[in-house]
Formats: C-alpha cells, sequence, structure tokens
C-alpha cells in the first residue's frame, strides 16, 4: 500500500506562518489594551466620554428615576404588559383631581410578589404587601392604593366625597388598565379653599 510523502504537511496541524500571524496578531491586541487603559489611567481625553455622551447618561437616569419601576398588569389578549409607576400615580390623581371638591395630594401603592404576577398572570387579589420580587426596578400587581387628598373647605359631607372618590379610582384603574381587585383607601387629610373665579372684565 502507498505511504505518504514524508515532506506534506499534516493539514490538521497549523503552519509555522499561521502561528507567526497569529502570535503578531494576539501581540497587537495585547498591546492596544495596554495602550488604551495608559491613556483612560493618565485621564486622556481622546478615551473618555464627551460631555454630550455624559449629560445624555445622566439625563437618562434622572427619567428612570421619575418614572419609578416597572408594574406588572393583568395580562391582555395579546401578551403581558407593565407600566411605570409613574402612569400609575398619574392617573389616579387626574382621577381625583377631576372629582369635585378633590383635591389629590400623594398615592402610595402595595404589590403583589413580581414573579409570581409574571409567571401566572393572576390578579395580585391576595392583598400581600410591597413584596418586590428578585428585582428592585419590577412591582408585581398593584392590590392596593393609598389616596391621600384635600377636601375643599365647606364640602357638605366628606365620607361621601371618600366614597366618589373611592370609586372614581377603581373605575379607571379597571377601564384603563384591567385592575379589577384593588383596594383603594381615601384619607382626608386637608382642607382648601374654593378656587377663585376671575374678575369679569371691564368693558
Amino acid at each position: 500500500m502507498p505511504y505518504p510523502d514524508q515532506d506534506t504537511p499534516d493539514p490538521e496541524e497549523p503552519q509555522e506562518s499561521e502561528q507567526a500571524a497569529t502570535a503578531r496578531y494576539l501581540d497587537l491586541i495585547r498591546a492596544v489594551h495596554t495602550e488604551w487603559d495608559d491613556l483612560e489611567s493618565a485621564g486622556d481625553s481622546s478615551v473618555q466620554l464627551s460631555a454630550g455622551a455624559l449629560s445624555t447618561i445622566k439625563e437618562s437616569v434622572r427619567a428612570d428615576a421619575r418614572h419609578g419601576a416597572h408594574v406588572h398588569m393583568p395580562p391582555t389578549p395579546a401578551g403581558p404588559f407593565t407600566v411605570s409607576e409613574l402612569t400609575l400615580r398619574t392617573l389616579v390623581r387626574r382621577t381625583i383631581d377631576a372629582v369635585p371638591d378633590a383635591r389629590a395630594l400623594r398615592t402610595t401603592f402595595e404589590y403583589a410578589d413580581a414573579e409570581s404576577s409574571a409567571s401566572s398572570g393572576s390578579s395580585g387579589s391576595s392583598g400581600s404587601t410591597a413584596s418586590f420580587g428578585s428585582s428592585a426596578r419590577s412591582r408585581g400587581l398593584p392590590t392596593r392604593a393609598s389616596c391621600r387628598l384635600s377636601a375643599r373647605l365647606g364640602t357638605p359631607d366628606l365620607p361621601a366625597l371618600a366614597d366618589e372618590v373611592r370609586a372614581a379610582v377603581r373605575l379607571a384603574c379597571e377601564t384603563d388598565l384591567g385592575l379589577t381587585d384593588l383596594t383603594v383607601d381615601i384619607h382626608i387629610e386637608d382642607l382648601h379653599a374654593p378656587r377663585q373665579s376671575p374678575a369679569p372684565h371691564e368693558h
């Protein structure tokens, strides 16, 4: 049987030229990393973020802080969705302000566990207090809203006003977000003077 020529290179072994090229490539990469690290340590502006980039990063962080965590909502036929805590607070505040004689002051929420809400799509009716799952930037289904508000000075029936606000908040959350089991607590902690109508212009 024929034997292979001893001078024929083994295709499984890289040639010396390929090994040398690879070594030069790795040396180049190491040199680039070393140079970059040296420039960064020296504070060279060529490897620093520009003022515009830093401003954009800072603004995005501030915006994220304003919007708050992502809050799980009941899943829709198209799939699950979340809203920001800012969206949730804004909806409640505008709903309260739309009730005659009421003015929203502050609203806080309690949430179901974020992981169980995301996996099972439960309604959050267990009423558990804020248990935020594994992520500090994620909240489960809202289970309770505690609304603090101011009532117009001279409102004849404060309990009736509280009931009206509670019903309005529950309806808005159910209609806009699908939250059918949200418990709403109302605390009237202040009174405000009626808004003055602008004086008519004299002609």
